[in-house]
């Protein structure tokens, strides 16, 4: 068993409710650091360990109280997973995360998280994007938001698109919306949702639409308190077997974990590169794969298949490897790059505006 915890102020949407990921809030004052470092000691007494998510866009506070949890507990396993997604995206996949954490090995399951987030739609209704930092935006957009009664309808992922909302063309091109049947989950706000049940709905061709809570965080992402954030995901009694059947892990080289990712969530060990490895031969911005097993097959579930075992290491003859480094004290792994940029969409633009935020991860110590 694995323990999610999300740090940040984003609560749970509510759609799961029993299995939700554990929510922390640094406070703002100096116990911030004493009371996470409680926190990961009391769940890594109950859990073989702890995989904690935040987000990409606000990564310092959470290194910051990463590095010093597994300092203070001398223990590398607390691994920390920084994903691009906006609030309700995040605490949406956070859940996900959660709900099928006794089934996965803590590996597979940090290797999921990317996966899970390329499954969902996210976006807002905004009525400007003057603001908008986290998505990139084209001039000719900013200099829209001052024309009267304007809206826009932002795709922050899985791809990057800004639309101005107009009468002949209410709604953008949706091309990666999710594996029928559509579930959409909308978060009340200051803004159009009459825009969202008229015209995105039957665009996304969701079945159910769901209202949730408004997250504290919205308006600092999307740049505006009058938003409308929505989040669109597959209803699909596979659609989480899917991920987990499409994610293969190998295990690590220096602690063993089984992971799909290239640097070990846990140690931070990087996997050497070679001819034969299967991430080589995938674009970078494809998801990254995972499931594992080097031991026994996770308990089965009437939604939650059985699945199959771990694909055992290439037998190809490799060079022998260059001695490996003592792993350092790294904090977190941003796992999912920022959302490929629809090409189209600023065409009478000219260069985009704001390239929006980029997340740094650390390197190991040598």
């Amino acid at each position: 068993m694995t323990e999610i915890v999300l740090v940040g102020n984003v609560p749970s949407s509510g759609i799961l409710q029993a299995d939700t990921a554990v929510r922390f809030d640094p406070p703002p004052d100096a116990d911030a650091p004493a009371a996470f470092i409680d926190l990961m000691a009391a769940a890594l007494a109950r859990t073989d360990a702890v995989v904690v998510v935040h987000a990409a866009w606000r990564a310092d506070e959470a290194a910051r109280l990463l590095r010093l949890a597994r300092g203070a507990l001398d223990t590398d396993r607390v691994a920390g997973i920084g994903l691009n997604l906006p609030p309700l995206a995040l605490s949406v996949v956070a859940d996900q995360l959660a709900f099928v954490s006794p089934y996965v090995r803590p590996g597979q399951l940090a290797s999921m998280a990317d996966g899970l987030a390329r499954a969902v739609y996210a976006g807002a209704w905004v009525n400007s994007v003057t603001h908008l930092a986290h998505v990139r935006t084209g001039f000719g957009k900013h200099v829209a938001s001052y024309l009267p009664r304007g809206g826009f309808s932002v795709a922050a992922w899985p791809h990057e698109n800004v639309h101005r909302i107009t009468s002949g063309r209410p709604v953008q091109d949706i091309t990666d919306r999710p594996l029928d049947p559509v579930l959409l989950l909308v978060a009340s706000g200051d803004g159009d949702t009459e825009w969202v049940h008229r015209h995105l709905q039957p665009a996304l061709g969701a079945v159910q639409t769901t209202p949730v809570a408004a997250q504290p965080l919205a308006a600092e992402f999307w740049g505006t308190r009058r938003c409308v954030e929505f989040v669109a995901l597959s209803g699909h009694p596979q659609a989480l077997q899917g991920i987990l059947t499409a994610t293969v892990c190998h295990p690590c080289g220096w602690c063993g974990e089984p992971t799909a990712l290239r640097e070990c969530p846990f140690c931070h060990m990087t996997r050497p590169t070679t001819s034969t490895d299967p991430q080589d031969a995938r674009p970078e911005d494809e998801a990254h794969g995972g499931p594992d097993d080097t031991g026994a097959d996770p308990p089965a579930r009437p939604d939650l298949p059985v699945v199959a075992r771990t694909v055992p290491e290439p037998a190809a003859v490799r060079a022998a490897p260059a001695p490996l480094p003592v792993p350092g004290p790294v904090a977190t792994t941003t796992i999912n790059p920022p959302p490929s940029h629809d090409p189209g969409a600023d065409a009478f633009d000219g260069e985009p505006g704001r390239t929006g935020t980029v997340a740094f991860r650390s390197r190991p110590e040598h």
